[in-house]
């Protein structure tokens, strides 16, 4: 009963959100702060909840990006840029998974970033079809069946109800015999393969999942920013949303959610302190992964069993 009231407060308060901050800058900002999450969904399948530390997801994130401005610029209606951003992802995915997933640990992590360098590099330098550097404007926006969100506010509630689904998937997901097996491959792989766990097939489809909810972010950030360039989707993009899940809660859904928005909002909230925002956004985060191994997200049940304790 009180985790329903929980979530009733929550979901109020979120929907409620753009009446009491009218600043069309910061709706923005949750805007990407939800899409950014998405990805970081995205990202928990294969690290996780499978154990394989990937730095690849915003690769896949840019590919969803390009590929949906590349098609709406070019007249394709905006209806099919999902489905084709998916097969492009999934595409990629497997070429990079089929042969990279037998490797563990720092191996696949170093076999990720080089997939991410060479992403970034053909965005770069095929520059009449990506616009190079310089990146992409002008993209053509949502529509559906003649219909699309206009201004902040409504890609807000879009975007809202989008990551809702992406949450309902994915608690689906983890509570299926897959999300079974992508914790027991975490857990221990050779203790899963015993058990007739097919754990080279689980992190191939954690790693396909996750990439999945990266394009289809990438689709909606292309459309609804309506701008992008290689910087939004280079190596530090993927170090940031891997931080995303460590601070929110490695494994957690909730995590996911709230470091996503948490490290999205805290460089704007600190901008006030000019060049040492980035010294205690550092420090910041320094402390969570100390203090808080379990991340933002264990902090509530941390004091909540204190408590109980002290009575």
């Amino acid at each position: 009963m009180k985790t329903w009231i929980a979530l009733a407060v929550c979901a109020i308060a979120v929907l409620t959100i753009p009446l009491a901050a009218r600043d069309g800058y910061i709706i923005q900002l949750l805007n990407i702060a939800m899409l950014n999450a998405i990805v970081v969904l995205g990202l928990n399948f294969a690290t996780g909840w499978t154990g394989q530390i990937n730095f690849g997801q915003a690769a896949f994130y840019g590919l969803g990006a390009y590929t949906t401005a590349i098609a709406t610029k070019a007249g394709l209606p905006w209806i099919l840029a999902p489905f084709l951003s998916v097969a492009v992802v999934v595409a990629a995915s497997l070429v990079l998974g089929l042969p990279t997933l037998r490797l563990r640990t720092y191996y696949l992590a170093m076999t990720t970033i080089g997939f991410g360098e060479i992403v970034r590099l053909i965005i770069v330098h095929w520059e009449p079809v990506t616009g190079g550097t310089s990146g992409l404007r002008a993209i053509p926006g949502i529509r559906l069946f003649g219909f699309g969100p206009q201004g902040q506010i409504q890609h807000y509630y879009l975007l809202i109800a989008v990551l809702a689904v992406a949450v309902l998937v994915a608690g689906r997901i983890r509570h299926s015999a897959l999300g079974r097996a992508m914790i027991a491959t975490k857990d221990s792989e050779i203790a899963a393969e015993q058990s007739g766990v097919d754990t080279t097939r689980t992190k191939l489809l954690a790693f396909i999942i996750g990439a999945i909810y990266a394009g289809l972010a990438g689709c909606l950030y292309a459309s609804s920013i309506r701008f992008i360039s290689p910087d939004s989707f280079s190596g530090i993009q993927a170090v940031l949303l891997m931080t995303m899940l460590i601070v929110g809660g490695m494994g957690s859904i909730a995590g996911c959610i709230i470091g996503a928005v948490a490290l999205t909002l805290l460089p704007e909230v600190l901008r006030f302190l000019g060049q040492w925002y980035l010294v205690l956004y550092g420090l910041g985060v320094i402390a969570v992964i100390v203090l808080a191994p379990g991340g933002l997200a264990s902090i509530a049940s941390t004091i909540r069993l204190r408590l109980a304790g002290a009575r």
